[in-house]
């Protein structure tokens, strides 16, 4: 039984939210926030991940956990309450992480896309507590109660009882540059995958529509054909979708203009089409695509 714990601990992933660091001389807990988040004040954070309740000299080789944001690169498929729910430990935290990240949690998630997920520490009460006063205790702000309360989904409560364990998420940290991981290769390909459509997106979405209004289809297949839908912002994955639908109609391929139709409601369900600028034979295959008309 001893050894399956063992080889149980061992096989357990690290923690992507934490730096193991060993102190050296004349470090201090205040000197060591300063150098991973440029704040002497935020030593807290490091103190609630060890367990420190009281500021302490530290001893040259002690260990340290150090809490810390991570940047991720998204996948294709990659959804706010998806990473929520691996990264933060539940999918309605998603909205947590579109906020850190200027987004709206309704926004799809283009492949490619940098964000930073916020990292966490555990307060466990030592008697009972108002939210105010713990957003006191990390943030010197106690208008930042509710946020903790939204995160832990208490907002029917004004206090956590003797022992009562609630995370405390820490938005608006960044890390000093040099203690910036270095980005994958995956990732770095992700990213330049996303910077590469993008690029073509602008260059030829505007002679694609060009191409459709002179009568040209098969141009629209050549200038699209390359594009990714999964690594552009919705609305040039819209504008990609619907050209190549129009484009598929135009040459008589009924199954790919209603494939192409049915990509376009999949990024924006909420897309019409304006009866009077389409053709009733398009506007058959988009009713046919699950679309709607004005």
């Amino acid at each position: 039984m001893k050894r399956l714990l063992l080889l149980l601990l061992l096989a357990a992933p690290a923690r992507a939210d934490i730096v193991n660091y060993r102190c050296k001389e004349g470090d201090t807990l205040s000197l060591i926030a300063a150098e991973y988040y440029g704040d002497r004040k935020k030593a807290v954070f490091i103190m609630a991940e060890n367990k420190i309740k009281n500021a302490k000299p530290l001893r040259p080789g002690e260990k340290l956990k150090i809490p810390v944001p991570r940047e991720i690169t998204t996948s294709p498929g990659d959804t706010f309450d998806g990473l929520a729910a691996g990264f933060l430990g539940d999918p309605q935290r998603g909205v947590f992480i579109a906020e850190v990240n200027g987004m709206s949690v309704d926004d799809r998630l283009p492949a490619g896309t940098p964000l930073i997920i916020p990292f966490t520490v555990t307060h466990k009460a030592q008697a009972t507590e108002t939210f105010q006063s713990i957003a006191a205790t990390y943030f010197n702000d106690k208008s930042q109660a509710e946020l903790i309360r939204r995160y832990n989904a208490m907002t029917d409560r004004n206090t956590i009882e003797k022992d009562e364990t609630i995370q405390v998420p820490v938005f608006g940290v960044r890390l000093s540059a040099s203690k910036m991981p270095a980005i994958d290769g995956d990732s770095k390909t992700r990213r330049a995958t996303r910077h590469d459509a993008q690029q073509k997106a602008a260059t030829n979405l505007p002679r694609a529509w060009q191409a459709w209004r002179t009568g040209e289809a098969k141009q629209i297949e050549t200038l699209l054909s390359e594009l990714d839908l999964d690594y552009l912002d919705t609305p040039e994955a819209v504008e990609v979708a619907l050209l190549r639908g129009l484009a598929a109609a135009a040459l008589g391929n009924k199954e790919l203009a209603i494939e192409s139709f049915k990509a376009v409601r999949a990024r924006k369900e909420s897309h019409v089409l304006r009866k009077f600028d389409y053709s009733p034979k398009i506007l058959e295959l988009w009713k046919e695509a699950g679309g709607s008309t004005d």
